[in-house]
């Protein structure tokens, strides 16, 4: 795909307007950041003078946030809380002009949250020292599942894509729905525990220990294991084609009737940090779908933005014209 940048470049230019609808889990990354000076007396653990706190839109929020970055029109189907976590992804959200008309506000659901803390010495690099969740404890009633339902089905009209995003939260295997696949022109689904459970969509993008798991296979280190397994599962769940995200081994494409691609991973060399990265894949995978581009093409975009948002810390997202920066310098060597 290197000797095609310029028309992977064409496509990108025509990102901008698509409507996607994303069902899923709603997060909130939390950044704690800080100087570790001492020891506490009370534990052999550092303490932390806090002196910086970041939030950031997390999982499907994070696929949204990333959607909205590469010029498509996001439209988020999932529950917060009434919380203050809950309330700070409805203000991020809204500070960017999102439809939010699709989020239910629940004062039983306890947002879910990943709050990850930083430290290192006054003037020295930080590194994280630890990661609190919260908020996995929820529990789908009947009520709101309909009420979920209801809100999906009315999202989705005249939409161009609808992603799944499940991060094991209870959303999406609450909502899904496979008559609802009918209505939308393009379905992705990424799921964290239970892929195997969603089928009939047209594509999916799991990692590797993703797909590892949905194959009940030890490893995929071998690439003719590797080709077997994933046309199986293509096959299994029904998919026009199966995207899976390999780390620093690329990405690799299996799609319906043809051999399958393996593309070489772009700035390997310079990973920083890995949140994230999967829901900028698939939001760009999605977004360069709707654009008109094949399953490869979008492959080849979404992998090249896969490469640029892991250089950098935390959930990053990434645009059209760095994407296309990109694919020229790929296409000229640099990459």
């Amino acid at each position: 795909m290197r000797g095609q940048w310029k028309e992977l470049s064409e496509i990108v230019k025509r990102f901008g307007g698509a409507r996607v609808v994303v069902a899923g889990d709603l997060v909130l990354d939390r950044f704690w950041y800080g100087a570790a000076e001492r020891i506490s007396r009370e534990a052999p653990v550092p303490i932390v003078k806090l002196n910086r706190a970041v939030n950031l839109p997390g999982c499907a929020a994070n696929t949204i946030w990333n959607l909205a970055a590469l010029g498509s029109v996001p439209r988020p189907v999932g529950i917060v809380g009434t919380e203050s976590e809950g309330r700070q992804v409805l203000r991020l959200f809204e500070e960017n002009r999102f439809d939010c008309s699709g989020i239910l506000r629940e004062p039983r659901w306890e947002t879910p949250t990943k709050t990850r803390v930083f430290a290192g010495t006054l003037h020295g690099p930080r590194q994280q020292l630890a990661r609190i969740d919260s908020g996995e404890q929820n529990l789908l009633g009947p009520d709101l599942v309909e009420m979920l339902k209801k809100t999906l089905a009315a999202a989705i009209e005249n939409a161009d894509a609808l992603i799944f995003s499940d991060y094991g939260y209870g959303v999406v295997e609450a909502v899904f729905d496979p008559d609802l696949l009918r209505s939308v022109p393009v379905s992705a689904i990424d799921s964290r525990f239970a892929l195997t459970r969603y089928e009939g969509l047209t594509t999916a993008t799991p990692n590797e220990e993703e797909f590892v798991k949905a194959c009940g296979r030890p490893s995929a280190e071998d690439d003719r294991v590797l080709e077997k397994e994933g046309e199986r599962l293509r096959e299994r769940m029904r998919l026009a084609a199966l995207l899976v995200t390999r780390g620093a081994k690329g990405m690799s494409l299996f799609e319906a009737g043809k051999a399958p691609v393996h593309l070489p991973v772009v700035g390997a060399d310079q990973v920083v940090d890995v949140t994230g990265a999967g829901d900028t894949v698939m939001a760009t995978y999605v977004t360069a779908l709707c654009a008109g581009a094949s399953f490869v093409q979008a492959a080849a975009i979404a992998n090249t933005a896969g490469g640029i948002v892991v250089q950098r810390h935390g959930p990053a997202t990434t645009s059209p014209q760095e994407i296309r920066e990109a694919l020229e310098a790929w296409g000229a060597g640099k990459l």
